[in-house]
């Protein structure tokens, strides 16, 4: 029995030459690598083997903090309009001008969005200037965020506040240019004054 088990443990190594059976006289069961008269094959069947998957590769401290740095910080600034700045404009238009700092790169796909009043305009670009339109009197709050390929806001500018003054027809300027009150409707033509009856004893007329 242990040479039985011997051979099955040996049957990787000699599966190519194959194994052969054989039932001795006194009814004893032998096995071998080597053909004997009377030996019967054994069919083999192949091992199952398994190939555990690869481990992920763990990050060293030093390669998480390489891979931060490779990502800058980015800083977005409004620089026009100032905040709590007061536009006129009796359209309703409003320039927007922003800065970001380190530059953003040609290729690298990031794009910027405004909110005015906190609610998203116009489509994300990777434009640094806007134009408002057709913005309400009164005072409104504008940001801007910069935005990641995948949607998502890496950076952001400070909320500022602006007011718009859009002049009404009904108000005319002075000579600075600003609203100076109320426009006056022009005058009625005055009737000629009739002369008066002749006087023909020269006396004064009362």
């Amino acid at each position: 029995m242990r040479i039985l088990f011997l051979l099955f443990g040996l049957m990787p190594a000699i599966a190519v030459a194959g194994i052969y059976k054989y039932v001795t006289p006194d009814g004893r069961v032998e096995y071998s690598d080597q053909p004997r008269e009377g030996a019967a094959e054994v069919e083999v069947t192949p091992l199952q083997t398994y190939t555990p998957p690869q481990l992920p590769k763990i990050k060293t401290t030093d390669e998480i903090k390489t891979q931060a740095q490779a990502v800058p910080s980015y800083r977005v600034s409004i620089v026009t309009p100032e905040n709590d700045a007061t536009v006129r404009e009796n359209t309703g238009r409003v320039e927007v001008a922003l800065q970001v700092s380190p530059p953003l790169d040609a290729d690298s796909n990031y794009t910027l969005q405004f909110l005015l009043d906190g609610q998203p305009v116009g489509q994300t670009s990777t434009s640094l200037t806007y134009t408002l339109t057709n913005v309400d009197r009164g005072t409104h709050t504008l940001q801007a965020k910069l935005l990641a390929p995948s949607g998502v806001s890496i950076a952001q500018s400070e909320t500022i506040t602006f007011h718009m003054r859009r002049i009404s027809i009904l108000f005319r300027k002075d000579s600075n240019g600003q609203p100076g009150g109320v426009q006056r409707a022009p005058r009625a033509p005055q009737m000629p004054k009739m002369p008066g009856p002749p006087n023909p004893g020269g006396v004064p007329t009362p």
